[in-house]
C-alpha cells in the first residue's frame, strides 16, 4: 500500500539556533613571571593555565617564585578554579617600561583568556612596572601588584611605586606588605576571581575580606592612612596617603583594607562590575543582531534592541549590584531607567545607514559601606 508523507497535510521544520557569542569570563588570575621553564612555560608557550597546586608542581620547582606565588592563589577560601602563569622576556633593571609593555603586548596576542594580572617578587618595586599600569589602563582588565617599598609608609614619598601613579590609574591596585616572601596581591586577585556577577548574591567588597596566610601591617594608624590614603569619615585623598591596599588587625579581626584601585575611592569592584556590565551587554546585545532575521528600524525594533540591556539589568540586579531602594514617598525608586529614542527622531540619513539611535540606560550601583558613624544620646 502507497503511504503518503506527512508534508501532504503538515510542513513541521526546527531550525537549531546556535549563532550565539561566547561568555567571556571575570575569574582567572595570570601570574606574571619573567623566569622561563623550558618545555613548559616559556617564549614558545607563554601562558599555562593550572587547576591545582600539584599541577604547578609538575612544571615549576617549589623554590620558584611562580610555584610559591600558585600557593597563595590555590590558598584561599574559597579558592579559585583556575589560574595562568604567563611568562615575558623582560630583564628588571635592564629593560624599561616600553620593552614591558612590548613583552605583555606579544603575551596577550598568545592568551587573551585571563581578567587579573599580577606578579612575582623579582618583579615588584622595579620602575618599568609603571608600564603594567599604563599597558593595563585601556584593556578591560586589572591589575593588582604587590609592593614592599618602605617609603610607602610616608604620605609625603613621591618614590614608591603606589606614590608615582595614584590618582593616575583607575585599573590598577596595589598591596603593600613588608613581608617579602609573602603575595597578598595573589591571594586577593584570585579571592576575588571567584566572584562570579552570572550568579545571584554575588557582589562583594575587597575591604574587610580575610586572606589566608598574610601577616598583617603590624603599624600605627598613621601608617596605614599614609599607605591607604583613607581618612575616617572623610574617604580616601592622594594627599593622606597613596591608595594602597593592606591586611590589618581592627579588633581581633584580620582583613584587607581598603579594597581601592589608584585613583582615590575607585574600588575594585565597581571597575569589575564596570566591566561585566559592557561584555554581558555586548555579547546580548550581538545575540539580538544575529538571532533575528532582521531588527527592523521600527520603535518595536528598537525595544527589540534593548532588550539585551534589560537581561543584563536583570542580571545584574539579581547578582546585587543594583541599588533597589524607597524614596522619600515610601516608593520604589526606580533602580534602572531606559531611555530608548523613537525612530522618528532619527534623520533619515541615519534610517537609510541602518544606524540606531543610541538608547541610555541609567542605573544606581548598589556599592558597599566602608564606614559608619553610630550616634548614641543617652537621656535620663
Amino acid at each position: 500500500m502507497a503511504k503518503l508523507p506527512f508534508s501532504r497535510v503538515v510542513n513541521v521544520t526546527l531550525s537549531r539556533n546556535e549563532n550565539f557569542s561566547s561568555r567571556r569570563g571575570f575569574g582567572v588570575p595570570l601570574i606574571l613571571t619573567n623566569v622561563a621553564v623550558a618545555g613548559k612555560v616559556d617564549g614558545t608557550t607563554p601562558v599555562k593555565a593550572y587547576g591545582s597546586m600539584d599541577e604547578v608542581a609538575a612544571d615549576f620547582a617549589s623554590s620558584a617564585e611562580a610555584y610559591k606565588a600558585a600557593e597563595f592563589a590555590f590558598a584561599q577560601n574559597p579558592r579559585p578554579v583556575q589560574i595562568k602563569i604567563g611568562y615575558i622576556t623582560f630583564v628588571a633593571g635592564t629593560d624599561d617600561k616600553d620593552d614591558l609593555k612590548t613583552a605583555l603586548d606579544a603575551l596577550y596576542a598568545y592568551d587573551a583568556e585571563w581578567y587579573w594580572i599580577t606578579i612575582i617578587k623579582a618583579l615588584r618595586d622595579n620602575a618599568a612596572l609603571d608600564g603594567l599600569a599604563e599597558w593595563t589602563e585601556p584593556k578591560s582588565r586589572m591589575a593588582i601588584v604587590d609592593s614592599n617599598a618602605a617609603a610607602t609608609e610616608s604620605a609625603a614619598d613621591t618614590t614608591s611605586f603606589a606614590a608615582r601613579n595614584k590618582g593616575k590609574f583607575t585599573r590598577t591596585g596595589v598591596f603593600y606588605g613588608v613581608a617579602v616572601d609573602e603575595c597578598p596581591a595573589v591571594a586577593l586577585a584570585a579571592h576575588l576571581g571567584t566572584y562570579n556577577f552570572d550568579d545571584a548574591n554575588s557582589n562583594y567588597t575587597a575591604k574587610f575580606k580575610r586572606l589566608r596566610g598574610l601577616s598583617v601591617l603590624n603599624k600605627g594608624s598613621a601608617v596605614v592612612q599614609a599607605v591607604t590614603g583613607f581618612t575616617p569619615a572623610l574617604g580616601q585623598s592622594v594627599t593622606a596617603g597613596h591608595m594602597a591596599n593592606c591586611y590589618v588587625d581592627i579588633g581581633g579581626s584580620q582583613f584587607v583594607v581598603e579594597g581601592s584601585t589608584l585613583t582615590p575611592n575607585v574600588f575594585i569592584d565597581e571597575i569589575h562590575a564596570t566591566d561585566w556590565i559592557i561584555a554581558r551587554t555586548e555579547e546580548e546585545t550581538l545575540n539580538v543582531l544575529t538571532t533575528n532575521r532582521a531588527v527592523p528600524f521600527t520603535d518595536a525594533g528598537m525595544e527589540l534592541l534593548a532588550s539585551g540591556a534589560r537581561t543584563v539589568m536583570a542580571l545584574a540586579t539579581r547578582a546585587g549590584l543594583i541599588a533597589s531602594d524607597l524614596d522619600e514617598n515610601g516608593d520604589y525608586a526606580p533602580a534602572v531607567e531606559f531611555s530608548i529614542p523613537s525612530v522618528f527622531d532619527v534623520p533619515e540619513s541615519q534610517r537609510k545607514a541602518r544606524i540606531a539611535p543610541a538608547i541610555a540606560v541609567r542605573f544606581r550601583y548598589a556599592g558597599a559601606v566602608h564606614y559608619t558613624t553610630i550616634n548614641y544620646t543617652m537621656a535620663f
